[in-house]
């Protein structure tokens, strides 16, 4: 069995254990469930970027079934690994914080229409700003320790290896890390084709949005 495929088995079944208790994750199962079993050959770029001289201390920090920390350290040390945001403004300011290896999708080792899966690499000290699609989305944190924050006047949570946050459709939603980059694994399900754009917050705390990147 390849790799990739014990990540999406080993990620469906860390979401199936909290199941019973959250509903919700029910959709991002039945997506893992479904992804289609041949393979593309994509997301194999070899990426040079210094964020991914702290990858390693990210993996070595990873906590979870042994499947998928060993499937986990074996793709992210296979290279795939690209820049979420390009070009001026938020997104220049986003080049050096995060950077994504798609697992599912059209950057990924498996090709869907329908949902992508993958793992995302954030910087220590790395505020990623409010920011929202129509994709429905599970961050299921692999290690260190991370502020989720969903909707504009919401609350941050704190979670840690094990933990995971789902985002609704259209919900504005923020992430803030501490002292050790973090890895999340990540699935997103529902109009994944749709853009993502940034929520800025301007005079009178009125927030307005502004296109961030088409996936």
């Amino acid at each position: 069995m390849t790799d990739s495929v014990l990540f999406i088995n080993a990620l469906r079944n860390s979401l199936e254990a909290n199941a019973d208790q959250d509903s919700a994750l029910c959709l991002f199962i039945e997506a893992l469930q479904d992804v289609p079993p041949v393979l593309t050959g994509c997301a194999m770029d070899d990426l040079k970027h210094p964020l991914l001289s702290q990858l390693d201390d990210a993996l070595n920090a990873a906590r979870g079934p042994p499947e998928l920390v060993d499937s986990v350290a074996a793709l992210s040390s296979a290279g795939g690994w690209y820049q979420v945001y390009t070009g001026a403004g938020i997104n220049a300011a986003m080049a050096d914080f995060l950077l994504a290896k798609q697992i599912v999708g059209p950057k990924g080792l498996f090709a869907s229409d329908c949902m992508r899966a993958g793992i995302f690499l954030l910087a220590p000290h790395f505020e990623y700003p409010m920011h929202g699609h129509a994709a429905l989305e599970v961050y299921y944190v692999h290690s260190g320790t991370i502020d989720i924050q969903n909707g504009t006047e919401s609350v941050q949570r704190r979670l840690g290896p094990g933990q995971y946050s789902i985002t609704p459709s259209e919900v504005p939603h923020a992430l803030h890390t501490g002292d050790v980059p973090v890895l999340l694994l990540f699935v997103w399900t529902g109009n994944v084709t749709a853009p993502i754009w940034w929520w800025v917050k301007g005079e009178g705390g009125i927030w307005t949005k502004t296109l961030a990147k088409k996936p």
